[in-house]
């Protein structure tokens, strides 16, 4: 069973802040949360100086904090035990990464905006810093969550992944299905044929399947489906499985086991994360990564 302690919710007194309300509300109703925190950071060193000569010695953080006392108010009605946080520090990242650790977090709601909109650059430091699991909710994204899709790539994260999203899926009642993308070894086409090839490769990855099913009783009855990438990216080809058969949240695993920060969050969630996806992406960590 999924259960969480303490949520963080970053809001960034923007349109969005609203629709991550709301959604933290539906998890709540959905998933026993003891607590959620709704932080912001005000970087004093980005205001401008017409903003201090205009309003003096305004007490922002007072007003921030009254600003999203009202959004609360009006969209977290019958959530749970929550607690407003505002800082003024000049590092976002550092204090968003330093309350997680303070309050012991264990998932950390960001929104996120298309691409026309914002770099997202914000968003990808948040999610190489944070130490815990963070649930990114795009702007175009609805509430409703019935389709639940999991790639894998046999490794201990994805493994940890999919084992969360069976425990999600049963507990909520959700429609769970993976998927695997392989490649081939195109440079030796045309010395062995293509056919061969992907029959060859299907069945090592079948026979995969059913190591992985044996050790996992629990996912043995997940469909799953293998996709070539065919001159793709392996995030290319789940951004098309998730538009081809509409989905409603992706669930992927964070290894974490890279010693610089910059490399440890993995080419494939962040290729994720800079495309215009529009449901949830659940970017999730095991306890022993984290730890």
């Amino acid at each position: 069973m999924i259960a969480i302690d303490a949520m963080m919710v970053c809001l960034d007194l923007s349109d969005i802040d609203e629709k991550l309300v709301a959604f933290t509300r539906s998890i709540c109703q959905h998933l026993p949360i003891n607590k959620v925190y709704f932080v912001h950071n005000i970087k004093l060193t980005e205001l401008s100086e017409d903003f201090k000569e205009t309003f003096g010695d305004i007490d922002l953080s007072k007003e921030v904090e009254a600003s999203i006392t009202d959004i609360v108010a009006e969209h977290f009605e019958g959530g749970c035990d929550h607690e407003i946080l505002v800082s003024e520090e000049p590092n976002t990242e550092v204090i968003m990464a330093d309350l997680v650790k303070r309050y012991h977090i264990k998932l950390t709601l960001l929104g996120k905006r298309m691409s026309n909109k914002s770099t997202g650059a914000l968003g990808t430091k948040l999610l190489r810093i944070l130490p815990c699991s963070v649930l990114v909710f795009p702007e175009t994204a609805t509430f409703n969550i019935e389709r639940v899709l999991t790639p894998i790539d046999f490794s201990d994260a994805s493994v940890h992944a999919l084992r969360l999203s069976k425990s999600l899926s049963s507990q909520l009642g959700l429609n769970l299905e993976i998927m695997h993308v392989y490649k081939l070894p195109t440079q030796y086409f045309p010395l062995i044929s293509e056919e061969k090839a992907i029959n060859k490769a299907k069945e090592v990855i079948e026979g995969r399947f059913k190591d992985l099913q044996k050790r996992h009783q629990e996912i043995a009855d997940v469909p799953y489906t293998l996709v070539r990438a065919a001159g793709k990216s392996t995030a290319e080809r789940i951004c098309l499985q998730l538009r081809k058969h509409k989905y409603d949240l992706l669930v992927m695993g964070l290894k974490g086991n890279n010693p610089l920060p910059s490399l440890s969050l993995g080419s494939v969630p962040t290729e994720l994360y800079n495309m215009d996806i529009d449901i949830p992406l659940w970017l999730v960590y095991s306890e022993a990564v984290i730890k």
